[in-house]
């Protein structure tokens, strides 16, 4: 399986009450430490952002579907 390690970062950093990205789901601790985290984790954090934040209709959800499939078919190229 090719892991996507990609971040989900699509520039729309704003977060809510609970230091978590309205946009890529992502906490403030998970983005500071993803570079340091292994392939596995980061595939974790997509999965689980996926479902919280890529399930919608709205212009973000649709962002960061799209990012996800354009580094997933990246990948899967290589």
């Amino acid at each position: 399986m090719n892991l996507v390690t990609k971040k989900p970062c699509i520039d729309v950093c704003e977060f809510d009450k609970h230091a978590i990205c309205k946009a890529c789901g992502r906490s403030k601790q998970e983005k500071k430490e993803w570079k340091q985290m292994s392939d596995a984790e980061k595939q974790a954090i997509w999965d689980r952002v996926l479902i919280s934040h890529g399930s919608g209709k709205g212009k973000d959800s649709r962002s960061l579907r799209a990012l996800y499939e354009k580094a997933r078919s990246k990948k899967a190229k290589k």
